[in-house]
């Protein structure tokens, strides 16, 4: 999230943890109704409120919680050294798929989907190919290539890699 995301949902919660808050103290009649308006009035003493407060409350901190945690870049390590760990992103991986895909020039258009394996990663590919291509021998070269290439480049073991051809052009591809 951008930071006026993060900031609009941090003053959201806040609000909610007060309403909680206030929620929980109505129905514990340890404030008076003399602060709140009539139209509140059937909150007052009412278990549903109090229950209903500390959900909002649990809410509300969960929520903050999760807003505000770091959430790490996925990668995937390469190699375990005495020196340390060696990773690589999957947005580097993804990269070095579409300088293959770039190359290729049957290949149109294409969507690249990268998925962290346990020793490796499995790559998906959507393309659209130009119309007078043999389609499953372009899928069986850009399978090798891309293995290939993935795996000499960064290091990482491709499991495997699936193309699917979403559909074929007759234009020519856009540079």
């Amino acid at each position: 999230m951008r930071i006026f995301e993060r900031i609009a949902v941090a003053v959201f919660t806040l609000l909610a943890i007060i309403v909680g808050i206030a929620l929980i103290l109505i129905s514990a009649e340890l404030i008076g109704l003399q602060y709140f308006s009539t139209s509140i009035s059937t909150l007052y003493g009412n278990l549903e409120t109090g229950v209903g407060g500390i959900a909002l409350l649990i809410l509300s901190f969960s929520y903050l919680v999760y807003t505000f945690k770091s959430r790490g870049v996925p990668e995937a390590v390469v190699r375990n050294g005495e020196l340390g760990k060696v990773c690589i992103t999957l947005g580097a991986v993804e990269n070095i798929v579409q300088k293959v895909l770039r190359d290729v020039e049957e290949v149109k258009e294409s969507r690249i989907y990268i998925k962290k394996q346990e020793d490796g990663v499995s790559i998906t590919i959507k393309v659209t190919v130009n119309y007078d291509v043999i389609i499953p021998d372009l899928a069986l070269e850009l399978q090798k290539t891309i293995k290939d290439y993935v795996e000499s480049t960064a290091g990482i073991s491709v499991k495997n890699v699936r193309i699917s051809v979403n559909n074929v052009s007759n234009q020519t591809k856009q540079k």
